[in-house]
Protein backbone atom coordinates (compact mmCIF):
# COMPACT_ATOMS: atom_id res chain seq x y z
CA UNK A 1 0.00 0.00 0.00
CA UNK A 2 3.03 2.45 0.68
CA UNK A 3 3.60 1.78 -3.43
CA UNK A 4 0.78 2.92 -4.29
CA UNK A 5 0.56 6.25 -1.81
CA UNK A 6 4.41 6.66 -3.13
CA UNK A 7 3.09 6.57 -6.76
CA UNK A 8 -0.06 8.61 -6.48
CA UNK A 9 2.29 11.22 -4.56
CA UNK A 10 4.93 11.26 -7.22
CA UNK A 11 1.63 11.47 -9.68
CA UNK A 12 0.17 14.17 -8.65
CA UNK A 13 3.58 16.13 -7.82
CA UNK A 14 4.07 15.86 -11.52
CA UNK A 15 0.97 16.76 -12.58
CA UNK A 16 1.67 20.14 -10.35
CA UNK A 17 4.83 20.58 -11.75
CA UNK A 18 3.50 20.61 -15.30
CA UNK A 19 0.89 22.32 -14.38
CA UNK A 20 2.98 25.07 -13.19
CA UNK A 21 4.75 25.03 -16.58
CA UNK A 22 1.87 25.75 -18.26
CA UNK A 23 0.57 28.51 -16.25
CA UNK A 24 3.95 29.74 -16.34
CA UNK A 25 4.35 29.73 -20.31
CA UNK A 26 0.62 31.52 -19.85
CA UNK A 27 1.93 34.15 -18.12
CA UNK A 28 5.03 34.69 -20.33
CA UNK A 29 3.06 35.03 -23.27
CA UNK A 30 0.61 37.46 -21.77
CA UNK A 31 1.12 39.98 -24.59
CA UNK A 32 2.04 37.30 -27.39
CA UNK A 33 -0.38 38.32 -30.67
CA UNK A 34 -2.32 35.23 -30.99
CA UNK A 35 -1.66 33.30 -28.02
CA UNK A 36 -4.69 31.08 -26.79
CA UNK A 37 -4.22 30.50 -23.15
CA UNK A 38 -3.11 26.97 -22.12
CA UNK A 39 -4.62 24.30 -19.81
CA UNK A 40 -4.12 21.08 -18.92
CA UNK A 41 -6.62 18.16 -18.56
CA UNK A 42 -6.45 15.47 -15.71
CA UNK A 43 -7.89 12.15 -15.20
CA UNK A 44 -7.56 9.36 -12.48
CA UNK A 45 -4.67 6.96 -13.01
CA UNK A 46 -5.91 3.57 -13.07
CA UNK A 47 -7.23 2.20 -9.99
CA UNK A 48 -5.32 -1.26 -8.75
CA UNK A 49 -7.89 -3.98 -7.53
CA UNK A 50 -7.59 -5.53 -4.32
CA UNK A 51 -9.67 -7.75 -2.15
CA UNK A 52 -11.49 -5.15 -0.36
CA UNK A 53 -12.07 -2.90 -3.82
CA UNK A 54 -10.35 -0.83 -6.45
CA UNK A 55 -7.79 1.97 -4.48
CA UNK A 56 -6.69 4.70 -6.91
CA UNK A 57 -2.99 5.26 -7.93
CA UNK A 58 -3.00 8.69 -8.51
CA UNK A 59 -3.49 11.57 -11.54
CA UNK A 60 -2.52 11.04 -15.07
CA UNK A 61 -1.89 13.72 -17.10
CA UNK A 62 -4.32 14.03 -20.66
CA UNK A 63 -3.49 16.76 -22.60
CA UNK A 64 -2.37 20.10 -22.43
CA UNK A 65 -5.08 22.12 -24.82
CA UNK A 66 -5.79 25.68 -25.86
CA UNK A 67 -8.86 27.19 -24.47
CA UNK A 68 -10.46 28.03 -27.82
CA UNK A 69 -14.04 28.54 -29.04
CA UNK A 70 -14.17 27.80 -32.69
CA UNK A 71 -17.49 30.16 -32.79
CA UNK A 72 -16.43 33.32 -31.23
CA UNK A 73 -12.91 32.93 -33.25
CA UNK A 74 -15.24 32.83 -36.28
CA UNK A 75 -17.06 36.08 -35.47
CA UNK A 76 -14.49 37.62 -34.92
CA UNK A 77 -12.42 37.25 -38.09
CA UNK A 78 -15.45 38.22 -39.99
CA UNK A 79 -15.66 41.27 -37.91
CA UNK A 80 -12.53 41.96 -38.54
CA UNK A 81 -12.62 41.36 -41.92
CA UNK A 82 -15.83 44.05 -42.51
CA UNK A 83 -13.25 46.19 -40.33
CA UNK A 84 -10.77 46.27 -42.62
CA UNK A 85 -12.83 47.09 -45.51
CA UNK A 86 -15.00 49.78 -43.50
CA UNK A 87 -11.47 51.25 -42.61
CA UNK A 88 -9.59 51.06 -45.78
CA UNK A 89 -12.73 52.44 -47.85
CA UNK A 90 -13.13 55.79 -44.97
CA UNK A 91 -9.53 56.47 -45.10
CA UNK A 92 -9.18 56.59 -48.79
CA UNK A 93 -12.79 58.65 -49.16
CA UNK A 94 -11.83 61.07 -46.35
CA UNK A 95 -9.09 61.92 -48.92
CA UNK A 96 -11.38 62.78 -51.40
CA UNK A 97 -13.52 65.08 -48.98
CA UNK A 98 -10.57 66.97 -47.68
CA UNK A 99 -9.29 67.66 -51.15
CA UNK A 100 -13.13 69.17 -52.57
CA UNK A 101 -14.08 70.63 -49.68
CA UNK A 102 -15.43 74.06 -50.19
CA UNK A 103 -12.19 76.70 -49.01
CA UNK A 104 -10.42 79.93 -50.16
CA UNK A 105 -8.69 77.53 -52.90
CA UNK A 106 -11.41 75.70 -53.96
CA UNK A 107 -13.19 74.81 -57.69
CA UNK A 108 -16.11 76.83 -56.37
CA UNK A 109 -13.85 79.89 -54.76
CA UNK A 110 -12.35 79.78 -58.02
CA UNK A 111 -15.79 79.84 -59.97
CA UNK A 112 -16.96 82.84 -57.67
CA UNK A 113 -13.44 84.69 -58.14
CA UNK A 114 -13.85 84.78 -61.89
CA UNK A 115 -17.59 85.94 -62.16
CA UNK A 116 -16.85 88.59 -59.60
CA UNK A 117 -13.86 89.64 -61.78
CA UNK A 118 -16.55 89.39 -64.95
CA UNK A 119 -18.90 91.28 -62.73
CA UNK A 120 -16.68 94.00 -62.47
CA UNK A 121 -14.98 93.95 -66.54
CA UNK A 122 -19.11 94.40 -67.60
CA UNK A 123 -18.89 97.76 -66.02
CA UNK A 124 -16.07 98.81 -67.33
CA UNK A 125 -14.59 96.76 -70.31
CA UNK A 126 -12.01 98.56 -71.61
CA UNK A 127 -10.40 98.49 -67.87
CA UNK A 128 -7.12 96.49 -68.50
CA UNK A 129 -6.45 95.99 -64.89
CA UNK A 130 -9.64 94.26 -64.71
CA UNK A 131 -9.18 91.92 -67.61
CA UNK A 132 -5.72 91.27 -66.13
CA UNK A 133 -7.47 90.33 -62.93
CA UNK A 134 -10.01 87.74 -65.30
CA UNK A 135 -7.13 86.47 -66.78
CA UNK A 136 -5.41 85.75 -63.19
CA UNK A 137 -8.57 84.00 -62.25
CA UNK A 138 -8.84 82.32 -65.27
CA UNK A 139 -5.81 81.03 -65.04
CA UNK A 140 -6.25 80.36 -61.45
CA UNK A 141 -9.60 78.14 -62.21
CA UNK A 142 -7.78 76.21 -64.69
CA UNK A 143 -4.80 75.70 -62.30
CA UNK A 144 -6.99 74.21 -59.29
CA UNK A 145 -8.97 72.23 -61.95
CA UNK A 146 -5.76 70.85 -62.79
CA UNK A 147 -4.36 70.09 -58.74
CA UNK A 148 -7.75 68.30 -57.84
CA UNK A 149 -7.92 65.98 -60.96
CA UNK A 150 -3.74 65.68 -60.68
CA UNK A 151 -4.77 64.71 -56.71
CA UNK A 152 -7.47 62.21 -57.65
CA UNK A 153 -5.19 60.40 -60.48
CA UNK A 154 -2.32 59.82 -57.66
CA UNK A 155 -5.14 58.82 -55.42
CA UNK A 156 -5.34 56.01 -57.79
CA UNK A 157 -2.22 55.46 -58.04
CA UNK A 158 -1.01 55.08 -54.57
CA UNK A 159 -4.06 52.70 -54.35
CA UNK A 160 -3.04 50.79 -57.29
CA UNK A 161 0.30 50.49 -54.96
CA UNK A 162 -1.28 49.52 -51.80
CA UNK A 163 -3.45 46.74 -53.87
CA UNK A 164 0.62 45.33 -54.41
CA UNK A 165 1.34 45.35 -51.20
CA UNK A 166 -1.91 43.91 -49.81
CA UNK A 167 -1.91 41.10 -52.37
CA UNK A 168 2.23 40.48 -51.45
CA UNK A 169 1.22 39.98 -47.96
CA UNK A 170 -1.77 37.63 -48.54
CA UNK A 171 0.70 35.27 -50.46
CA UNK A 172 2.92 35.66 -47.89
CA UNK A 173 0.14 34.66 -45.66
CA UNK A 174 -0.60 31.78 -47.61
CA UNK A 175 2.17 30.10 -47.88
CA UNK A 176 3.14 29.89 -44.18
CA UNK A 177 -0.67 28.40 -43.61
CA UNK A 178 0.48 25.75 -46.10
CA UNK A 179 3.35 25.34 -44.77
CA UNK A 180 2.24 25.47 -40.83
CA UNK A 181 -0.63 23.01 -42.38
CA UNK A 182 2.38 20.31 -43.13
CA UNK A 183 3.82 20.86 -40.29
CA UNK A 184 1.02 20.31 -37.79
CA UNK A 185 0.13 17.16 -39.89
CA UNK A 186 3.12 15.63 -39.51
CA UNK A 187 3.06 16.17 -35.76
CA UNK A 188 0.01 15.16 -35.05
CA UNK A 189 0.39 11.87 -36.93
CA UNK A 190 3.43 10.87 -34.47
CA UNK A 191 1.96 12.76 -31.30
CA UNK A 192 -0.37 9.81 -30.55
CA UNK A 193 -3.53 12.55 -30.86
CA UNK A 194 -1.95 15.98 -29.23
CA UNK A 195 -1.64 18.82 -30.86
CA UNK A 196 1.43 21.19 -31.11
CA UNK A 197 -0.27 24.20 -29.57
CA UNK A 198 1.81 26.81 -30.75
CA UNK A 199 1.46 26.05 -34.36
CA UNK A 200 -1.60 26.04 -34.33
CA UNK A 201 -1.43 29.71 -32.42
CA UNK A 202 0.82 31.03 -35.30
CA UNK A 203 -1.73 29.14 -38.03
CA UNK A 204 -4.99 31.03 -36.39
CA UNK A 205 -3.29 34.00 -36.14
CA UNK A 206 -1.84 34.13 -39.86
CA UNK A 207 -5.81 33.38 -40.80
CA UNK A 208 -7.07 36.24 -38.43
CA UNK A 209 -4.65 38.77 -40.34
CA UNK A 210 -5.95 37.33 -43.38
CA UNK A 211 -9.13 37.99 -43.04
CA UNK A 212 -8.09 41.55 -42.09
CA UNK A 213 -6.99 41.88 -45.41
CA UNK A 214 -8.96 39.79 -47.92
CA UNK A 215 -12.53 38.10 -47.28
CA UNK A 216 -11.82 34.40 -47.04
CA UNK A 217 -13.70 31.45 -46.17
CA UNK A 218 -11.80 28.74 -43.95
CA UNK A 219 -12.76 25.16 -43.62
CA UNK A 220 -10.49 22.31 -41.44
CA UNK A 221 -9.93 18.68 -42.87
CA UNK A 222 -8.31 16.09 -40.98
CA UNK A 223 -6.30 18.91 -38.90
CA UNK A 224 -5.52 20.80 -42.15
CA UNK A 225 -7.37 24.70 -43.12
CA UNK A 226 -8.63 25.00 -47.12
CA UNK A 227 -8.37 28.38 -47.64
CA UNK A 228 -10.75 29.90 -50.74
CA UNK A 229 -12.47 33.01 -51.88
CA UNK A 230 -16.55 33.29 -50.95
CA UNK A 231 -17.35 32.63 -54.49
CA UNK A 232 -15.20 29.08 -54.17
CA UNK A 233 -11.70 29.78 -55.50
CA UNK A 234 -9.27 27.95 -53.91
CA UNK A 235 -6.26 29.34 -52.18
CA UNK A 236 -4.98 27.31 -50.23
CA UNK A 237 -5.40 23.24 -49.97
CA UNK A 238 -3.31 21.20 -47.50
CA UNK A 239 0.49 21.71 -47.92
CA UNK A 240 -0.95 23.04 -51.64
CA UNK A 241 -1.37 26.80 -52.46
CA UNK A 242 -2.64 28.98 -55.30
CA UNK A 243 -1.04 32.94 -55.19
CA UNK A 244 -2.80 35.64 -56.60
CA UNK A 245 -0.76 38.64 -58.50
CA UNK A 246 -1.52 41.98 -59.99
CA UNK A 247 -1.53 42.94 -63.03
CA UNK A 248 -2.93 45.99 -65.19
CA UNK A 249 -6.77 45.42 -66.09
CA UNK A 250 -7.63 44.28 -69.28
CA UNK A 251 -10.20 46.56 -69.59
CA UNK A 252 -8.07 49.74 -68.29
CA UNK A 253 -4.47 49.36 -67.65
CA UNK A 254 -4.41 52.69 -65.50
CA UNK A 255 -5.78 50.54 -63.08
CA UNK A 256 -4.26 47.43 -60.71
CA UNK A 257 -6.36 44.05 -61.18
CA UNK A 258 -6.25 41.41 -58.50
CA UNK A 259 -5.67 38.19 -61.28
CA UNK A 260 -6.59 34.54 -59.76
CA UNK A 261 -5.09 31.91 -62.00
CA UNK A 262 -7.09 28.80 -62.24
CA UNK A 263 -6.10 25.25 -62.58
CA UNK A 264 -7.21 25.31 -66.43
CA UNK A 265 -3.93 28.46 -66.55
CA UNK A 266 -7.10 30.28 -67.74
CA UNK A 267 -6.66 33.51 -65.35
CA UNK A 268 -9.90 35.83 -63.99
CA UNK A 269 -9.67 39.19 -62.52
CA UNK A 270 -11.18 40.18 -59.53
CA UNK A 271 -13.11 42.66 -58.16
CA UNK A 272 -15.13 44.07 -55.31
CA UNK A 273 -17.69 41.16 -55.86
CA UNK A 274 -15.33 38.23 -55.69
CA UNK A 275 -13.44 39.79 -52.42
CA UNK A 276 -16.31 40.91 -50.54
CA UNK A 277 -14.82 42.59 -47.44
CA UNK A 278 -10.94 42.98 -46.35
CA UNK A 279 -8.77 46.14 -46.74
CA UNK A 280 -8.89 45.30 -50.61
CA UNK A 281 -12.72 45.20 -51.13
CA UNK A 282 -12.42 48.51 -49.53
CA UNK A 283 -9.87 49.63 -51.85
CA UNK A 284 -10.98 48.60 -54.52
CA UNK A 285 -14.99 49.81 -54.21
CA UNK A 286 -13.27 53.26 -53.51
CA UNK A 287 -11.59 53.46 -56.53
CA UNK A 288 -13.76 51.88 -58.69
CA UNK A 289 -16.67 53.53 -57.38
CA UNK A 290 -16.29 57.40 -55.27
CA UNK A 291 -13.11 58.02 -56.57
CA UNK A 292 -13.86 57.06 -60.26
CA UNK A 293 -17.54 59.17 -59.96
CA UNK A 294 -15.54 61.94 -58.39
CA UNK A 295 -13.45 61.86 -61.81
CA UNK A 296 -15.70 61.85 -64.09
CA UNK A 297 -18.40 64.74 -61.98
CA UNK A 298 -15.16 66.93 -61.91
CA UNK A 299 -14.91 66.19 -65.54
CA UNK A 300 -17.92 67.16 -66.89
CA UNK A 301 -17.75 70.24 -65.33
CA UNK A 302 -14.15 71.15 -66.72
CA UNK A 303 -16.24 70.19 -69.92
CA UNK A 304 -19.53 71.97 -69.87
CA UNK A 305 -17.28 75.31 -68.51
CA UNK A 306 -14.83 75.13 -71.42
CA UNK A 307 -17.38 74.22 -74.18
CA UNK A 308 -19.81 77.20 -73.04
CA UNK A 309 -17.26 79.57 -71.98
CA UNK A 310 -15.00 78.58 -75.93
CA UNK A 311 -18.31 79.05 -77.72
CA UNK A 312 -19.18 82.36 -75.93
CA UNK A 313 -16.10 84.23 -76.32
CA UNK A 314 -15.66 83.06 -80.18
CA UNK A 315 -18.95 84.70 -80.71
CA UNK A 316 -17.52 88.01 -79.58
CA UNK A 317 -14.76 90.23 -80.82
CA UNK A 318 -11.65 91.83 -78.78
CA UNK A 319 -10.32 95.49 -78.58
CA UNK A 320 -9.62 95.21 -82.28
CA UNK A 321 -12.42 93.86 -83.66
CA UNK A 322 -10.79 90.52 -83.64
CA UNK A 323 -12.80 87.26 -83.50
CA UNK A 324 -12.33 85.93 -80.30
CA UNK A 325 -10.48 82.66 -80.10
CA UNK A 326 -11.19 79.65 -77.99
CA UNK A 327 -10.53 80.04 -74.42
CA UNK A 328 -9.70 76.89 -73.03
CA UNK A 329 -8.49 73.26 -75.08
CA UNK A 330 -8.65 69.81 -72.97
CA UNK A 331 -7.45 66.65 -74.30
CA UNK A 332 -10.46 64.56 -76.40
CA UNK A 333 -12.38 61.67 -74.96
CA UNK A 334 -10.41 58.23 -74.82
CA UNK A 335 -11.45 54.75 -75.54
CA UNK A 336 -9.43 51.57 -74.49
CA UNK A 337 -8.97 48.47 -76.17
CA UNK A 338 -9.10 45.49 -74.05
CA UNK A 339 -6.05 43.72 -74.19
CA UNK A 340 -8.03 39.99 -74.55
CA UNK A 341 -9.76 41.42 -77.82
CA UNK A 342 -9.28 38.85 -80.90
CA UNK A 343 -10.31 41.62 -83.58
CA UNK A 344 -9.29 44.73 -84.66
CA UNK A 345 -11.72 47.40 -83.96
CA UNK A 346 -11.33 50.69 -82.33
CA UNK A 347 -13.35 53.72 -81.33
CA UNK A 348 -13.20 57.43 -81.80
CA UNK A 349 -15.50 59.42 -79.19
CA UNK A 350 -16.55 62.95 -80.41
CA UNK A 351 -19.47 64.72 -78.03
CA UNK A 352 -23.20 65.44 -80.11
CA UNK A 353 -24.04 67.50 -77.07
CA UNK A 354 -22.11 68.44 -74.38
CA UNK A 355 -25.36 69.16 -72.18
CA UNK A 356 -26.86 65.90 -72.33
CA UNK A 357 -22.92 64.42 -71.96
CA UNK A 358 -22.72 61.87 -68.18
CA UNK A 359 -20.03 61.79 -65.55
CA UNK A 360 -19.61 58.11 -66.47
CA UNK A 361 -17.45 55.43 -68.49
CA UNK A 362 -19.17 53.33 -70.38
CA UNK A 363 -18.34 50.13 -71.51
CA UNK A 364 -19.16 48.58 -75.00
CA UNK A 365 -19.21 44.91 -75.75
CA UNK A 366 -19.66 42.53 -79.30
CA UNK A 367 -21.80 39.80 -79.16
CA UNK A 368 -21.09 38.89 -82.33
CA UNK A 369 -24.08 40.94 -84.39
CA UNK A 370 -24.55 44.63 -82.71
CA UNK A 371 -22.65 46.71 -79.56
CA UNK A 372 -23.95 46.18 -75.94
CA UNK A 373 -23.26 49.73 -73.96
CA UNK A 374 -23.06 49.00 -70.47
CA UNK A 375 -23.23 52.75 -68.45
CA UNK A 376 -20.51 52.15 -65.63
CA UNK A 377 -22.11 55.03 -63.30
CA UNK A 378 -25.23 52.86 -62.59
CA UNK A 379 -24.44 49.65 -64.40
CA UNK A 380 -27.84 50.72 -67.00
CA UNK A 381 -27.89 48.83 -70.36
CA UNK A 382 -27.86 51.75 -72.82
CA UNK A 383 -29.31 51.79 -76.09
CA UNK A 384 -27.55 53.44 -78.66
CA UNK A 385 -28.86 55.18 -82.27
CA UNK A 386 -27.22 53.49 -84.50
CA UNK A 387 -26.01 55.11 -87.67
CA UNK A 388 -24.20 52.79 -89.88
CA UNK A 389 -21.02 51.99 -87.94
CA UNK A 390 -21.53 55.09 -85.23
CA UNK A 391 -22.95 54.68 -82.10
CA UNK A 392 -24.93 57.79 -80.42
CA UNK A 393 -26.31 57.96 -76.90
CA UNK A 394 -25.89 59.97 -73.78
CA UNK A 395 -24.37 63.13 -75.74
CA UNK A 396 -21.92 60.88 -77.34
CA UNK A 397 -20.95 59.72 -81.18
CA UNK A 398 -18.58 56.87 -80.55
CA UNK A 399 -17.36 55.89 -84.63
CA UNK A 400 -16.44 52.11 -84.82
CA UNK A 401 -13.98 51.09 -87.41
CA UNK A 402 -12.24 47.93 -87.83
CA UNK A 403 -13.79 44.07 -87.55
CA UNK A 404 -14.65 43.09 -84.09
CA UNK A 405 -15.02 39.65 -82.80
CA UNK A 406 -17.90 38.12 -80.48
CA UNK A 407 -16.82 39.55 -76.80
CA UNK A 408 -14.35 41.67 -77.86
CA UNK A 409 -14.94 45.32 -75.52
CA UNK A 410 -13.48 48.58 -75.77
CA UNK A 411 -14.29 50.95 -72.47
CA UNK A 412 -14.70 54.43 -73.62
CA UNK A 413 -14.28 57.57 -71.29
CA UNK A 414 -15.53 60.98 -72.07
CA UNK A 415 -14.54 63.40 -69.33
CA UNK A 416 -11.83 61.35 -67.34
CA UNK A 417 -8.96 63.57 -68.12
CA UNK A 418 -10.45 66.95 -68.99
CA UNK A 419 -9.90 68.36 -65.89
CA UNK A 420 -6.04 67.72 -65.58
CA UNK A 421 -5.56 68.72 -69.44
CA UNK A 422 -7.55 71.74 -68.65
CA UNK A 423 -5.50 74.39 -70.74
CA UNK A 424 -5.95 78.22 -70.94
CA UNK A 425 -5.40 79.34 -74.20
CA UNK A 426 -5.61 82.98 -74.22
CA UNK A 427 -3.33 85.07 -71.40
CA UNK A 428 -3.41 88.11 -73.47
CA UNK A 429 -5.65 90.92 -72.02
CA UNK A 430 -6.30 92.44 -75.76
CA UNK A 431 -7.38 89.05 -77.21
CA UNK A 432 -10.29 89.03 -74.11
CA UNK A 433 -13.55 89.27 -76.40
CA UNK A 434 -15.52 91.65 -74.30
CA UNK A 435 -17.72 92.85 -77.21
CA UNK A 436 -19.95 92.29 -79.93
CA UNK A 437 -19.08 92.50 -83.98
CA UNK A 438 -21.90 94.61 -84.77
CA UNK A 439 -22.07 98.44 -85.88
CA UNK A 440 -21.89 99.01 -82.06
CA UNK A 441 -18.75 97.35 -81.63
CA UNK A 442 -16.22 99.63 -79.89
CA UNK A 443 -13.49 99.70 -77.13
CA UNK A 444 -15.75 100.13 -74.55
CA UNK A 445 -18.54 97.37 -75.36
CA UNK A 446 -18.96 94.99 -72.69
CA UNK A 447 -22.36 92.83 -74.25
CA UNK A 448 -19.72 89.83 -74.22
CA UNK A 449 -18.77 90.21 -71.30
CA UNK A 450 -22.26 89.77 -69.83
CA UNK A 451 -22.81 86.82 -72.03
CA UNK A 452 -20.24 85.59 -69.80
CA UNK A 453 -21.13 86.49 -66.99
CA UNK A 454 -24.48 84.86 -67.86
CA UNK A 455 -22.99 81.52 -67.90
CA UNK A 456 -23.18 81.56 -63.93
CA UNK A 457 -26.66 81.16 -63.96
CA UNK A 458 -27.37 78.71 -67.18
CA UNK A 459 -27.64 75.16 -66.24
CA UNK A 460 -25.27 73.49 -68.22
CA UNK A 461 -24.85 70.26 -66.56
CA UNK A 462 -27.62 67.68 -68.04
CA UNK A 463 -29.91 70.86 -68.04
CA UNK A 464 -30.20 70.56 -64.78
CA UNK A 465 -27.22 72.26 -62.66
CA UNK A 466 -24.85 75.62 -63.14
CA UNK A 467 -21.44 74.91 -63.00
CA UNK A 468 -21.30 75.93 -59.17
CA UNK A 469 -24.25 74.08 -57.82
CA UNK A 470 -22.72 70.65 -60.06
CA UNK A 471 -19.58 70.98 -57.89
CA UNK A 472 -21.41 71.69 -54.89
CA UNK A 473 -23.51 68.38 -55.58
CA UNK A 474 -20.07 66.86 -56.04
CA UNK A 475 -18.92 67.99 -52.83
CA UNK A 476 -22.07 66.64 -51.08
CA UNK A 477 -22.42 63.36 -52.70
CA UNK A 478 -18.52 62.83 -51.25
CA UNK A 479 -19.68 64.52 -48.29
CA UNK A 480 -22.44 62.59 -47.43
CA UNK A 481 -20.40 58.91 -48.53
CA UNK A 482 -17.56 59.95 -46.16
CA UNK A 483 -20.05 60.36 -43.26
CA UNK A 484 -21.88 57.73 -43.64
CA UNK A 485 -18.84 55.72 -44.57
CA UNK A 486 -17.22 57.41 -40.87
CA UNK A 487 -19.84 55.75 -39.33
CA UNK A 488 -19.73 52.49 -40.69
CA UNK A 489 -15.77 52.62 -39.90
CA UNK A 490 -17.11 53.50 -36.21
CA UNK A 491 -19.74 50.66 -35.74
CA UNK A 492 -17.95 48.20 -37.42
CA UNK A 493 -14.77 49.02 -35.16
CA UNK A 494 -16.83 48.80 -32.14
CA UNK A 495 -18.46 45.58 -32.73
CA UNK A 496 -14.82 43.93 -33.63
CA UNK A 497 -13.52 45.22 -30.40
CA UNK A 498 -17.16 43.99 -28.24
CA UNK A 499 -16.10 40.39 -29.96
CA UNK A 500 -12.12 40.64 -29.38
CA UNK A 501 -13.03 41.48 -25.83
CA UNK A 502 -15.43 38.34 -25.31
CA UNK A 503 -12.88 36.49 -27.21
CA UNK A 504 -10.12 37.77 -24.42
CA UNK A 505 -12.23 36.85 -21.84
CA UNK A 506 -12.18 33.24 -23.16
CA UNK A 507 -9.05 32.70 -24.58
CA UNK A 508 -6.94 35.90 -23.48
CA UNK A 509 -4.45 35.91 -20.37
CA UNK A 510 -5.66 36.93 -17.19
CA UNK A 511 -2.68 37.41 -15.00
CA UNK A 512 -4.09 38.12 -11.98
CA UNK A 513 -6.15 34.53 -12.40
CA UNK A 514 -3.10 32.76 -13.16
CA UNK A 515 -1.36 33.82 -10.45
CA UNK A 516 -3.92 32.53 -8.23
CA UNK A 517 -3.43 29.42 -9.99
CA UNK A 518 0.02 29.30 -9.28
CA UNK A 519 -0.46 29.51 -5.62
CA UNK A 520 -3.10 26.67 -5.84
CA UNK A 521 -0.75 24.64 -7.72
CA UNK A 522 2.08 25.53 -5.78
CA UNK A 523 -0.01 24.12 -2.31
CA UNK A 524 -1.01 21.01 -4.56
CA UNK A 525 2.55 20.58 -5.00
CA UNK A 526 3.30 21.11 -1.88
CA UNK A 527 0.86 18.69 -0.72
CA UNK A 528 1.96 15.90 -3.40
CA UNK A 529 5.52 16.06 -1.82
CA UNK A 530 4.03 15.96 1.71
CA UNK A 531 2.16 12.05 0.43
CA UNK A 532 6.04 11.42 -0.90
CA UNK A 533 6.99 11.67 2.52
CA UNK A 534 4.58 10.09 4.46
CA UNK A 535 5.23 7.01 1.94
CA UNK A 536 8.76 7.11 2.67
CA UNK A 537 8.25 7.05 6.37
CA UNK A 538 5.82 3.96 6.09
CA UNK A 539 8.19 2.57 4.02
CA UNK A 540 10.99 3.16 6.28
CA UNK A 541 9.31 1.85 9.43
CA UNK A 542 8.16 -1.65 7.71
CA UNK A 543 11.80 -1.80 6.78
CA UNK A 544 12.50 -0.95 10.50
CA UNK A 545 9.88 -4.16 11.58
CA UNK A 546 11.43 -6.37 9.24
CA UNK A 547 15.06 -5.92 11.01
Amino acid sequence: MSGSLLNSGISGLNAAQNMLNVISNNISNTHTVGYNRQQQILRPARETKYNFGFVGNGVVISSTNRVFNGLVVDQLRQAQSQNGAAKSYYSELSKIDNLLVDNDTSISSQLNNLFASLNKLSSNAGDLAIKQSVINDLNSLVGQFNKTELSLKNQIADINSEIVNNVNEVNFRLQQIAELNQKIARLEAVGNGNEPNALLDERDQLVNELYEIIGITVTEQNGQYNISLPNGLNLVQGSSVNLLSVQPSKDDPSLNAIIYRHNSGATQELTSKNIASGRLNGLLSLRDGPLTEARNQLGLIALNLAERFNEVHMSGVDVNGVAGEKLFDYHKPSSIVNSRNQGNATAAISYTSVTEVKASNYKIEFNGSDWVVIRQSDNQQITPRVVGSTLEFDGLSIAISGTPVAGDSILIKPVADIASSLELLVKDVNKLATGINDSENGHGDNRNVIKLLDIQNEKLINGTKTLNTAYNALVSYVGGQTHTAKVSAQSSQNIAQEINAQNQEISGVDIEEEYISMQVYMRYYQANARIIDTATVIFDTILGLAK
